[in-house]
């Protein structure tokens, strides 16, 4: 095996999400200014605010949207990137 290829076995490609990570712990004031750039926060943050402001849980907005509480959960807490069908489906059941 030549040493470009056992080079490339040892490492490993990063995603941009996971190195604006490590920056944002090691310098946290940069929190704030990544998260304002990026249009999956708001969208995060949006569907938050306006599940919150119609009063309806996790549960109920998945009800109506027609997907599972840990699907709103895991996209409110940052956890998962939405698809833009369960966007829709949100938006639907926001009246949006």
């Amino acid at each position: 095996m030549s040493d470009k290829s056992e080079n490339s076995k040892n490492h490993r490609i990063r995603d941009m999400s996971s190195s604006i990570d490590e920056l944002v712990k090691k310098r946290p004031d940069l929190k704030e200014v990544y998260q304002l750039a990026d249009p999956v926060y708001e969208l995060r943050i949006s569907i938050l605010q306006l599940r919150l402001d119609q009063g309806l849980s996790q549960a109920e907005l998945a009800e109506r949207a027609g997907t599972k509480q840990s699907v709103i959960s895991r996209i409110e807490n940052g956890e998962s990137e939405p698809r833009i069908v369960t966007i829709k489906k949100i938006a639907r059941a926001l009246d949006k």
